[in-house]
């Protein structure tokens, strides 16, 4: 992570405070819930936020909420080592910007990687923009995974976390969000939209030239804090966008930007 000087963590602490509060609320209330991995902490977001501001393009992916597997049995801050339990915002604002220079996730944010190449962005510091990833359903990790809750549990976790992720996206002012989650979660999307989604591309083949099942990659504008935001969904496997080969990631991220640049422009 790039160091900051003590005015940039001060404004950043203002920035996020609200939803730093929000998200130690959630983890709070999770407390009585089987399925909150323990020891552990919410986790806001994922990947540098000072670089993520200062970006050209500002890039937020989106995912369910936190695998287990960010905190390992044994040596479960290994992937936040500025996050053992302490609630110190500045502290816990390092611990989330931290995460990519540390020890990620990589087998499943790899995943994000070619479609945030194709946008000329990605976690990890050398290009052009760096990219944050975020959780609509809830800043708690789970055991067993979301598809696998109760569904009392995951309407306790969505109850606190669905406006928490909208409280944070309002400050994080995103040019472009990208969903790859099953598409029934579109609809905790509570954000004004500007019609309906739009298809901006349909792969019908493989790589190999081989026929495919269509995969469809729809874009849609949302008002995200009074700024438009260009939505972009595609469907998940068990990893993000995780039906189309990495090649056609890249594709994707390419198309997503000509699309972002064109109708801005429009505006």
């Amino acid at each position: 992570m790039q160091a900051c000087g003590a005015s940039a963590s001060r404004d950043r602490e203002q920035l996020l405070s609200e939803p730093v509060a929000l998200a130690w609320q959630a983890f709070d209330r999770a407390a009585n819930l089987a399925c909150r991995v323990t020891p552990a902490v919410p986790v806001l977001f994922f990947g540098n936020l000072e670089a993520y501001r200062a970006s050209p393009l500002r890039v937020v992916t989106v995912g369910l909420n936190p695998s287990l597997h960010e905190f390992p049995t044994g040596v479960p801050f290994r992937r936040f080592p500025l996050a053992t339990g302490k609630r110190e915002p500045r502290r816990y604002l390092d611990a989330m910007s931290d995460y990519f220079c540390t020890d990620p996730y990589g087998s499943w944010f790899n995943a994000f990687q070619p479609l945030l190449n194709g946008l000329d962005t990605s976690y990890y510091k050398g290009a052009a923009s760096i990219a944050l990833h975020t959780d609509i359903c809830s800043p708690v990790a789970t055991n067993p995974t979301w598809g696998k809750l109760g569904k009392d549990d995951r309407a306790a976790l969505e109850a606190d976390g669905i406006p928490l992720w909208h409280k944070l996206l309002e400050e994080l002012r995103p040019q472009i969000v990208a969903i790859s989650v099953a598409k029934v979660h579109l609809k905790s999307i509570k954000f004004k939209s500007e019609k309906n989604w739009k298809n901006i591309h349909t792969f019908e083949r493989r790589p190999d030239g081989a026929p495919r099942a269509p995969y469809k990659i729809c874009a849609r504008w949302h008002n995200v804090g009074g700024e438009r935001s260009l939505f972009v969904f595609g469907a998940a496997a068990q990893k993000p966008f995780g039906l189309l080969a990495d090649s056609q990631k890249q594709e994707a991220g390419e198309l997503l930007r000509k699309e972002y640049c064109r109708t801005a422009r429009m505006r």
